[in-house]
């Protein structure tokens, strides 16, 4: 059974440095408006927020659930959510975005968890930790956003053994189901599909693969991407090879031919084309001037990388 067909998402695609999948959006700004958001999101990585202040509304699908200052969220990459804030309030957040594969590496991951339990969790787990209940998520949080602010030596090797510390315990919580959130029967239907873009972008595949994987015919499957991601299944390939790609050419020293084959592409004109329509620019333009921004780069589907706008009778 599938989403209700009104149901739209927004796809935010963020970019993680190869060399360090993890990028954190903190500071006094960030702010989330009190307006209800028009449609839920998913992105393409793992989410961890701390809410420094006030309180609101986090939705999963047609589940609502109240925040408050102090809490944290752990949300995984196609779990469609928004946040709104209490009325006359601009709660602010900090965020973590995170490639827990790539970041710990596989060794790592295969001995401190249970690969089936970890491919559930990444995939549909969606966590309100209180901080009444779990005020250790609160610390660990903030000593990982203030270890990557900071960038002291080492700052790297403090984050990865914190995250895995972190991560452990939201996956205690998870899999013995002891939180808030309870699994939406809707909300994995085209989870299988990304899961498998996420994870295979650079093989050579048949579209129909993907609607095999979701057990939908292709016709139904191409008409319900569309509509919930708001694009084509080739151009959602296409765009998360490009993304792969930005993050080799500004942290690697590979040419952009051996990037080309890496992410997919035996053609170094294909990849060229398809990079031109996603950036405006080609590889070799972009990696010059990649390094002159800490910004990320952002897709036509893209990531929350700049504080909304809060109305003015709002602002604290």
């Amino acid at each position: 059974m599938g989403r209700p067909r009104h149901t739209v998402l927004e796809y935010r695609s963020y970019e993680l440095p190869a060399e360090f999948p993890a990028l954190v959006l903190t500071g006094s700004q960030w702010h989330i408006s009190p307006i209800p958001g028009r449609h839920l999101h998913i992105h393409n990585c793992l989410e961890i927020g701390l809410c420094h202040s006030s309180g609101g509304t986090l939705v999963f699908d047609n589940q609502r659930i109240h925040f408050s200052a102090g809490d944290v969220t752990c949300i995984a990459r196609n779990v469609p959510h928004t946040t709104w804030s209490d009325p006359e309030e601009a709660s602010r957040w900090s965020y973590l975005f995170l490639d827990p594969d790539a970041l710990l590496g596989s060794a790592v991951m295969q001995q401190c968890f249970s690969i089936r339990d970890m491919k559930f969790f990444l995939s549909d787990c969606h966590l309100l930790l209180r901080s009444g209940e779990y005020p250790w998520a609160r610390r660990y949080v903030e000593e990982i956003i203030g270890e990557m602010v900071r960038c002291a030596p080492g700052y790297q090797t403090c984050v990865r053994g914190l995250f895995a510390a972190l991560l452990t315990r939201m996956l205690r919580i998870y899999t013995h189901g002891n939180n808030e959130t309870v699994r939406d029967p809707y909300i994995s239907v085209l989870s299988p599909a990304l899961d498998y873009l996420h994870e295979n972008y650079m093989l050579k595949f048949p579209q129909q693969h993907l609607s095999d994987l979701c057990h939908l015919s292709p016709t139904h499957f191409r008409r319900l991407f569309r509509a919930q991601i708001g694009t084509s299944p080739l151009a959602f390939l296409h765009q998360t090879r490009i993304l792969k790609s930005c993050s080799l050419l500004r942290s690697s020293r590979l040419s952009v031919t051996e990037i080309a084959g890496r992410v997919g592409y035996n053609s170094l004109s294909s990849y060229n084309r398809h990079f031109v329509q996603a950036m405006g620019c080609t590889p070799l333009v972009w990696r010059k001037t990649a390094g002159e921004s800490l910004r990320p780069s952002l897709l036509t589907f893209n990531g929350w990388t700049e504080a909304e706008a809060v109305p003015s009778d709002t602002e604290p």
